[in-house]
């Protein structure tokens, strides 16, 4: 029996038992800071926008899409936010995974409009507007490096976890007895 378990021990001997925790303090952290500035960005982001719109009329093309890119961008932060925070806290990969494919893809390329395409459309963009967007895009590549590095060890920590059971209990699930 023990060299059976010896074949399946993780390899890096970390999780001894399934009552360690696997989750990341510092994407926590992150996740934490990035709702307060996710809210600080959404009132200013607003607020700029009715501004210009009061003083300069826009190209028809930013008129359309700024409002609705922000309604969406909006929607799927508080989306990603929540996946990513329950993920980490409940050690849940395929939340954490949903987390990092949503940072991944529509939010970044949603900031990247707010940052360049706005100016090509021909419409102009403030320093202040620039710099918020910089700094939510620092924010997405920081969380992206970390939540990938907590999602390897919550992948291992279930596999530690599948290992540590008693032969006889994981011949029992195999056999759905």
């Amino acid at each position: 029996m023990a060299s059976v378990r010896t074949l399946f021990d993780n390899p890096d001997g970390y999780f001894q038992s399934r009552f360690q925790v696997a989750s990341s303090t510092s994407l926590q952290m992150l996740l934490y800071f990035n709702c307060l500035y996710a809210l600080v960005f959404g009132v200013l982001h607003q607020m700029i926008y009715a501004w210009k719109l009061s003083i300069w009329a826009p190209p028809l093309l930013s008129e359309l899409l700024t409002p609705m890119l922000f309604y969406i961008w909006a929607f799927v932060e508080v989306l990603r936010l929540a996946l990513g925070y329950f993920g980490n806290l409940a050690e849940r990969v395929p939340w954490l995974m949903a987390f990092w494919v949503l940072t991944l893809f529509p939010q970044p390329a949603i900031q990247f409009y707010f940052m360049f395409v706005q100016r090509i459309a021909g419409w102009f963009i403030l320093p202040i507007e620039l710099t918020l967007c910089i700094g939510m895009q620092l924010i997405y590549i920081a969380q992206l490096v970390v939540s990938y590095s907590t999602s390897k060890r919550l992948v291992a920590k279930a596999a530690a976890d599948f290992h540590l059971q008693p032969l006889d209990a994981a011949n029992e699930l195999a056999l759905g007895a």
